[in-house]
């Protein structure tokens, strides 16, 4: 028996007869695409060298398999926790125990492959290689791929050194005869398709004399067992040659050709390309299990993942103020949704590592990922993690320089959102019966460009502004994974996250009693109050889409604001137009009530002031005098933005700021002065012809009934938890206090992607 023969299995057919040993026949020619040699293994070393490989592979499967175990545990929890109000224990520590077993994984594969160097922006090299069976025969239908197998580069040149490995090149300029290259290139040097033709005839030349006399001298030096001549023939090597080509012919622009250097190389190993040998290569991609699921596009090494951070579940996040003298205020729930196309060594960073960290070349953001650990789950799941708004500058991410940033910017996109835990409201035809307390929403968005923004909150860790027409963030990759993550993301936005954009910020004002919110600029803030009263008045338009595609300024903005609002507010005997904007303002209140919702108590207070403005060609308008009342639409569209109130807090907020710019009392007066004279100047206009409203007014303010109790404590302080519903509504009056089933009994989505 040769050395390469390792003994795999050993049976005893009876008693009376030997023992029968199985013996399986290690390797020893075996074909590198990136150097397009043929590599000869001699006999000796021939069982220790599949044993390397062997022992890679096993090591990248067995880290795939934690990720999918930690995965479904994660999904087994937000499961029970849609579904009950406190999970199991077994659950939770089922996720415990998966969280270990992963880190333990990890930590063996690391040993494998190093450090990630920021210098070279690379691990410890792999070299990818075909085996070699040196048998003729195709390759039946059904039967496994051949396989690709990685070895250290460390390991494969310490055999090249001691002369444990010969290689013999295929390629013309090392041997006479053959064709040029068996890789047909486009225009932009990318490897388009491997050429059998060229690859037989490369093989064929090995029989020209001085090469058939080398060749035969390696052979008889690794004790080869067969025919040499048979290569040309080999069905191992055409069969990896058609499967990559037809990987190669994706319909994506990204991934229509072939890699073979060495971060595509070492992206295919760390994806557990090795242990995927059932790839369909007419769909050139197979599925990236576990935790951070996602695609590996194999023949071009680019993968794409789906990632939440910190997980499907998301976490409390709590804002530490700058003075002591100040309370911490919640954020509410959050996670990071992205998806992220890289290639090479950044993008196998991600595969490898548990935390990450948001880079940048000029205009462009990507990720990638950075050593460190996750906070544990049982730490995510007990406390909010809490923050401070100046960043401490460690937790900055790198800079790349263009060619480091090559690999990203070239076949990498980077999309996403910023998500919170919306609390389901009511719907009309349920009766307050919910069947979830809340699911998570977009209300920002992230994508790969940053032209213009470079600069957004720099130093601080969470923070809203307003640039070029659009409503931009600027958050801390710590926010989402972590104490260990780096850099931030710079979101926007835009018409399709405008609607949720403001649901948070209001629930957020909600929360903390209408006092300042902080983390948003001030003029951003007062940016959002007068789209909210634009909007209003002209509901067949998007007023936010028209600003972001203008990429109007804060300065555009108040102008047209103070133009229209004096437009609307005009009294004058001349002025017929604003009467009737008033009244068609007036109908717009009255059928998107449910919008004021999502207004500031600055905004409400504007509307307050624009509907109860009349002078004298209001008071002889038809569209104003009805049978027995005058004004009625615009009273009932009054009552619909009291209506809209939550609490006494953000009553006294509304009434104290009914002016054209809602703006607080000056220095000098009282709310409470300014909330009673606006009141009175209610309760007259209600007062108005001969259907006296003043009385629903005092109604919605001190109206008492059997649920007079809940009813103060709704009208005293936030309800957590809970959906902002209009205040005569059973849901209203019935939903107190903090929601014991938030956040559990909440839908987390689909599980297609977890932790990375």
């Amino acid at each position: 028996m040769s050395d390469a023969d390792i003994s795999v299995a050993e049976s005893r057919i009876c008693k009376s007869k030997p023992v029968v040993v199985a013996h399986h026949q290690s390797a020893q020619c075996y074909f590198c695409p990136e150097t397009e040699e043929l590599v000869f293994i001699a006999d000796s070393e021939a069982a220790e060298f599949e044993a390397h490989w062997k022992e890679m592979q096993q090591c990248v499967n067995d880290f795939h398999q934690e990720k999918i175990n930690y995965s479904v545990a994660i999904e087994k929890y937000g499961i029970a926790a849609e579904t009950t109000a406190a999970p199991e224990a077994s659950f939770h520590d089922a996720v415990v125990r998966a969280e270990e077993d992963l880190e333990l994984k990890r930590k063996e594969l690391k040993e494998k492959i190093g450090e990630f160097s920021t210098q070279g922006m690379k691990y410890n090299d792999v070299v990818e290689l075909v085996p070699v069976s040196g048998q003729s025969a195709k390759r039946k239908a059904g039967e496994k791929r051949a396989p690709v197998v990685y070895v250290k580069k460390g390991y494969y040149s310490q055999g090249k050194d001691g002369r444990k490995l010969h290689t013999v090149s295929l390629k013309s300029r090392d041997k006479k005869g053959g064709a040029e290259s068996i890789f047909e290139r486009r225009s932009d040097g990318k490897i388009r398709r491997i050429d059998d033709k060229k690859l037989q005839r490369q093989l064929a030349g090995l029989n020209w004399p001085k090469i058939k006399i080398d060749l035969k001298d390696v052979v008889k030096w690794a004790g080869l067992g067969f025919d040499p001549e048979a290569l040309s023939r080999d069905c191992s090597l055409f069969d990896w040659a058609d499967s990559w080509n037809a990987a190669a012919q994706g319909e994506a622009s990204w991934g229509d050709h072939i890699d073979f250097e060495g971060g595509a190389q070492f992206m295919r190993f760390v994806s557990n390309f090795g242990a995927n040998v059932e790839v369909d290569p007419r769909k050139q991609q197979f599925s990236i299990k576990g935790e951070g699921g996602g695609s590996l596009t194999a023949a071009a090494g680019i993968a794409s993942f789906s990632i939440y951070a910190p997980d499907r579940i998301g976490w409390a996040l709590t804002v530490n103020p700058s003075d002591e003298n100040e309370v911490p205020f919640d954020l509410g729930m959050m996670r990071l949704s992205l998806n992220v196309r890289l290639a090479a060594f950044i993008g196998a960073t991600l595969q490898v590592e548990a935390q990450f960290q948001v880079v940048s070349s000029g205009d462009q953001q990507t990720v990638m990922g950075q050593p460190g650990r996750l906070r544990r789950f049982s730490e995510r799941r007990s406390r909010a993690y809490d923050f401070h708004q100046q960043m401490n500058s460690e937790d900055e991410g790198i800079k790349l320089s263009a060619e480091a940033f090559a690999g990203a910017r070239a076949e990498g996109t980077l999309t996403g959102s910023l998500q919170w835990l919306k609390p389901t409201a009511a719907g009309e035809t349920n009766g307050g019966i919910l069947e979830t307390t809340g699911e998570y929403v977009d209300f920002c968005k992230i994508g790969p460009s940053i032209a213009g923004l470079a600069g957004v909150g720099a130093g601080l860790s969470f923070h809203c502004t307003f640039i070029n027409g659009k409503f931009c963030f600027r958050f801390a990759a710590s926010l989402c994974k972590g104490l260990g993550a780096k850099g931030g993301f710079i979101c926007e936005v835009n018409g399709n996250t405008f609607l949720e954009f403001g649901a948070w910020l209001i629930y957020q004002l909600n929360q903390r009693d209408y006092g300042f919110f902080k983390v948003m600029d001030e003029a951003a803030f007062s940016v959002y109050t007068k789209y909210c009263v634009m909007q209003m008045e002209v509901v067949e338009k998007n007023v936010y889409e028209y600003y972001s595609f203008a990429k109007g300024s804060i300065e555009k903005v108040a102008n047209d604001f103070k133009k229209k609002i004096g437009e609307l507010a005009d009294e004058t005997k001349k002025s017929i137009d604003a009467s009737q904007r008033r009244n068609q303002l007036a109908k717009n209140i009255i059928t998107r009530e449910s919008d004021l919702l999502r207004y500031t108590p600055e905004a409400k207070g504007i509307l307050l002031y624009l509907l109860t403005r009349h002078g004298k060609w209001d008071n002889i308008d038809p569209g104003n005098i009805e049978f027995l009342d005058r004004y009625g639409e615009r009273k009932e569209a009054v009552l619909c933005v009291l209506r809209s109130i939550q609490t006494k807090p953000e009553w006294h907020k509304v009434l104290s700021r009914v002016n054209s710019q809602g703006h607080g009392p000056s220095e000098g007066y009282s709310e409470l002065d300014a909330v009673e004279r606006h009141e009175r100047s209610l309760v007259d206009f209600l007062r108005l012809g001969l259907k006296d409203r003043d009385r629903e007014l005092y109604k919605i303010k001190y109206e008492r009934s059997e649920l007079a109790i809940i009813y103060d404590r709704l009208k005293e302080f936030s309800s957590s938890g809970y959906a902002l519903a209009m205040n005569d509504t059973v849901y209203y009056k019935l939903n107190v206090g903090r929601n014991p089933n938030y956040p559990r009994r909440c839908k987390f989505g689909d599980c297609g992607a977890d932790i990375v």
